[in-house]
């Protein structure tokens, strides 16, 4: 398999395990010292993260993918995540780096003006 098979292979792991509610899976796609950069919050380690997701989950109804593009250590997916909150359809960009087989970095980019009004940011 190649390097970008890899790259793919864990990145469309990762985001199929959180998408469907599996923390668990999810969080072992992660390094423990992940570098997340967030529209809302930013953390260095990869349980914070999942913390977060875990909140995110209940308002989320689905994660509709948009285009991907997979690189040798590098991944970048753009995804409309569909919720039943005020937000409603949250279009996402998401930039993953990959360092011994596991998510070491992810920026994400999506207008955060209505969640920071439900969470009160």
């Amino acid at each position: 398999m190649s390097d970008k098979e890899t790259t793919q292979k864990i990145v469309e792991g990762y985001s199929k395990a959180w998408a469907s509610g599996d923390i668990e899976t999810a969080r072992s796609y992660l390094a423990d010292d992940l570098e997340f950069r967030g529209s809302i919050d930013n953390f260095n380690d990869a349980d914070s993260l999942i913390s977060a997701i875990s909140v995110f989950l209940n308002i989320l109804k689905s994660v509709d993918t948009i285009s991907t593009f997979y690189d040798e250590n590098e991944a970048i997916l753009m995804y409309d995540c569909v919720t039943d909150s005020p937000a409603g359809t949250i279009r996402t960009v998401e930039y993953f780096k990959l360092v011994g087989g596991k998510i070491k970095e992810i920026k994400l980019v999506f207008d955060a003006s209505e969640l920071r009004k439900l969470m009160g940011k």
